[in-house]
């Protein structure tokens, strides 16, 4: 135990955080050592024990106590790696409050705990206020309150609604994180980031940028993580039950608090079901999740953590194509009508994770976490290359003759018939990921005016992936219009693909946060990065499956793991560095820059086009400036930033082949963005999210349809996005307890592929702008020992028609262009649809209400 006078040490009087003294700060400091101050007993506080301040001491925020009526960690000598003992993430005596939209301490863009106005990075923190006020079920749904953050209909052609990819600064990724660890999605074969399961998320945070330093082989637009509610040491538990449009049900159970009376084991136990049905026919929505967390306080200098988390997803992978009559006609029956037969999907994942954390002192700590992700799919696949055999329209070109196309699916023809076709692929994926990173983080001071954050730490991650899928030799057909034509169904499924991945990848890294006079502050530090890929595929052209040469000489090889081609390996290293430059010129403006490099490793599990050597790692390079303001105590934040940012070796898909890619030489995205959150008066709370992301491609050779010229706009990436949220709460007076919002997302025009029939890029063809208007109720009250939170959120108020993504159209096989693809028509599109024969369009839910109910006690 140590009295008031230690916790100079510490953080300073009260626990505020290591700054500039101020006058006032000198005034208290002499009147300690004053004879009248001297006899007076001073406040007893434990080293590295929770000091009393909510999230600041003397802040408009303080009361002793956080939003769970539990005290919040100082952290005072902000050794923390993501969130404490309490859930939140604190450092320098200021903690972030859940119960508000600000969040002036990060936790993902230095590793260490630091608040982010010393910080020469962007990065933006979605609270749990700010989830609890959407009702963000979905990560997506969290996303719209990030600058330059988008996600894509999903796979690699980003035509699932299902399978979402997350969109940072012009560049897709197909992971996130969880509690600071990767979590891989194998391009189309898993539903990657819409499977990651709120109910047990205290936050979301995104960086901005290449974040390879510390994060390893990752994209070079940044990454997002998901922060994990962790066990308190006060019992509470609440149970919710949500009621929304489509017969949408979803119930949430959160259990917390000690197993025994010491309190030196806490758990908590988590349980959600959701049950959705859609606005679309044949779609679905099926999600289970059983989280619990044990944690072990062994001591004051030790404690260990254990997790794991079992989750099962169920859907219908719904395409959202829309079929075209007469080559430029599009039959459009509704957002409702699904033209794709029944589509199911089941995935089973199971996180487990365990870290164990030791203070040497109050300036040094070790932290070691261990995790693993299993991750099995099974997924029938049905119209995933829907197709109209037009024999009516006068110079159709989408009439598949079997004289022309060799292809066993398109020989589908039948005189004065327009028919659907629609085949299946059922395919059996299997994924599974081991990692551990060990971080050693250290405070010291050189010579008198710096003081140093240390980090130096060491990581592994190890990534397996095996998967097989089967096409049809025929396809099913449906007349549509002409003559009367019976329904055939899908005939002669073949296993037609088999892919296998593994790597492995080591990093170790060191970074310096230097706090210099005058208000500086220096971030540098570099990474060594080694990665091991080999990857295997079947040789579905020559060797194996219905289209090879063998297949045609009458020997029927199938195409699955034992029959698949030498695998190639594809052994490199780099040196990622990142350096920033922050100037705090006065307590609430900061101005910042920072230069940052990125190395991502590409596992698809595809090979390069024409050759055998594996998809090679992408490289990145970013510039940025930008300034930060935190005003009125900490509760109201501001960030504006400018980048520009350079991706090479960017892989493409290859159109009917799922074995290859092609690489586009480089890619560039560059633009303003702005976010705004916080208090701006008492109750009334704001989220302001603003980009404008110039995404383009630089450098490119162009092999076949699809691969982007230069100066064509990176797919699926819209220039322009907005979203403002605003919430205000009654807290005094007879409305006491309710709590009123409302917001608008705005998405500019979406480009994507659309080519002639010389593969030029057609300007100016794009899904049309949109914007939503959604507005919510909560009203708080008790009930005995109870605490009831009603709430209903309305999203997309005025019922409006959208296009969430723009897909890819039909290429035809043709004699002419062996081993090529070329679009039989060029068509004038309208806008909202662009290929002839079909298009997929995710389309966008019309109004929908979500209602909860949500008892604490």
């Amino acid at each position: 135990m140590h009295t008031l006078s230690s916790t100079a040490a510490n953080g300073g009087i009260y626990g505020v955080a290591r700054r500039r003294p101020s006058l006032l700060s000198y005034i208290l400091c002499a009147g300690l050592v004053s004879p009248a101050l001297g006899r007076e007993t001073l406040p007893v506080i434990e080293v590295g024990k929770p000091t009393p301040t909510g999230t600041r001491a003397g802040s408009a925020f303080s009361s002793g106590a956080t939003a769970d009526g539990q005290q919040a960690e100082a952290n005072g000598g902000g050794t923390e790696i993501g969130p404490g003992d309490n859930g939140e993430i604190c450092a320098d005596g200021i903690c972030n409050n859940p119960a508000s939209y600000a969040a002036p301490i990060g936790s993902l863009g230095a590793k260490v705990n630091t608040p982010v106005m010393n910080t020469p990075v962007t990065t933006k923190m979605v609270t749990r206020r700010m989830l609890e006020d959407q009702q963000a079920i979905t990560l997506d749904q969290a996303l719209k309150n990030v600058s330059g953050v988008t996600t894509s209909g999903g796979g690699d052609a980003a035509l699932g609604n299902s399978f979402r990819q997350i969109i940072i600064r012009g560049f897709q990724t197909q992971n996130y994180f969880r509690d600071g660890f990767r979590v891989d999605s194998f391009g189309l074969n898993f539903a990657g980031s819409s499977s990651a399961e709120l109910a047990n998320v205290e936050s979301v945070e995104v960086l901005k940028g290449p974040a390879a330093i510390l994060y390893g082989a990752v994209e070079p637009g940044g990454i997002v993580n998901i922060n994990t509610k962790r066990p308190l040491a006060k019992p509470s538990a609440s149970v919710q039950q949500q009621i929304g449009s489509y017969a949408s049900y979803r119930t949430v159970v959160d259990a917390t608090g000690p197993v025994a009376s010491n309190k030196d084991l806490l758990y908590r136990f988590i349980l959600s079901y959701e049950n959705d049905g859609s606005f679309r026919s044949f779609d679905y929505t099926r999600n289970m999740m059983v989280n619990p967390v044990v944690r072990w306080n062994i001591d004051a200098s030790n404690w260990i953590r254990a997790s794991t988390q079992f989750q099962h997803n169920n859907m219908n992978q719904d395409w959202y194509y829309v079929p075209y009559y007469g080559m430029f006609l599009p039959l459009w029956l509704g957002r409702s009508f699904n033209w794709g037969p029944q589509s199911p999907y089941a995935q089973q994942q199971n996180f487990s994770e365990v870290t164990w954390h030791h203070d040497f002192s109050k300036d040094w700590s070790i932290q070691q976490t261990l995790f693993m992700q299993f991750l099995h799919a099974n997924w029938q696949n049905n119209g995933g290359t829907t197709s109209i055999s037009d024999c009516i329209t006068p110079g159709s070109a989408s009439c598949y003759l079997p004289s022309v196309n060799f292809i066993p699916f398109y020989q589908t023809y039948s005189p004065n018939n327009v028919l659907l076709n629609y085949g299946s692929y059922p395919s059996d994926n299997r994924q599974a990921e081991y990692a551990t990173a060990i971080n050693l983080v250290g405070h010291f001071n050189t010579g008198e005016h710096a003081s140093h954050t240390l980090l130096s730490g060491a990581d592994y991650y190890r990534y397996n992936f095996s998967g097989q899928n089967m096409i049809p030799q025929y396809p099913g057909t449906v007349a549509m219009f002409g003559a009367p034509y019976l329904p055939t169904p899908i005939g002669g499924l073949v296993p037609y693909n088999a892919t296998r991945q593994s790597a492995d990848n080591y990093g170790v890294y060191l970074q310096d946060q230097i706090k210099l006079p005058f208000g500086l502050h220096v971030l540098g530090g570099a990474r060594w990065q080694y990665i091991d890929s080999r990857t295997g595929a079947s040789d579905n052209m020559n060797f194996c499956g219905p289209y090879s040469s063998n297949w045609r000489s009458g020997v029927a090889i199938p195409c699955n793991v034992a029959t698949m081609a030498s695998t190639s390996r594809f052994v490199s290293q780099r040196v990622t560095p990142r350096v920033g430059v922050l100037w705090r010129s006065l307590e609430w403006l900061s101005f910042y820059g920072n230069y940052a490099e990125s190395y991502s490793p590409n596992y698809d599990g595809k090979l390069v086009y024409g050759t055998n050597d594996p998809t090679p790692p992408s490289a990145g390079a970013q510039e940025e400036a930008g300034l930060k303001l935190s005003l009125f105590g900490d509760r109201l934040q501001a960030t504006a930033a400018y980048y520009h940012l350079v991706k090479t070796n960017i892989p493409i898909g290859v159109p009917y082949d799922f074995n290859h890619v092609t690489l586009v030489g480089q890619g560039r995205s560059q633009g303003p963005e702005l976010d705004i959150q916080g208090e701006i008066l008492p109750g009334w709370s704001l989220n302001l999210a603003y980009a404008n992301t110039d995404a383009i491609t630089t450098k490119s050779n162009p092999t076949h349809l699809g691969v982007p010229v230069v100066g064509q706009p990176i797919p699926f990436v819209p220039r322009n996005v907005g979203s403002l949220a605003s919430a205000y709460e009654f807290k005094e007076g007879q409305l006491k307890g309710l709590r009123v919002g409302a917001r608008y997302d705005y998405t500019g025009y979406l480009p994507f592929f659309h080519a002639a029939n010389d593969a030029s890029y057609i300007y100016g063809q794009s899904t049309p702008s949109y914007g939503l208007v959604g507005l919510f109720g909560a009203y708080e009250f008790s009930l005995d020992q109870f605490k009831i939170v009603a709430q209903l959120n309305v999203s997309n108020l005025l019922d409006k028609t959208y296009f969430v993504t723009g897909g890819l159209g039909p290429q035809a096989f043709d004699d002419a262009h062996p081993g090529g693809y070329v679009v039989p028509y060029t068509n004038p599109i309208q806008v909202g649809w662009n290929m002839p024969g079909y298009n997929f369009n995710v389309i966008g839910a019309p109004r929908t209400f979500r209602g909860s109910i949500k008892a604490s006690f």
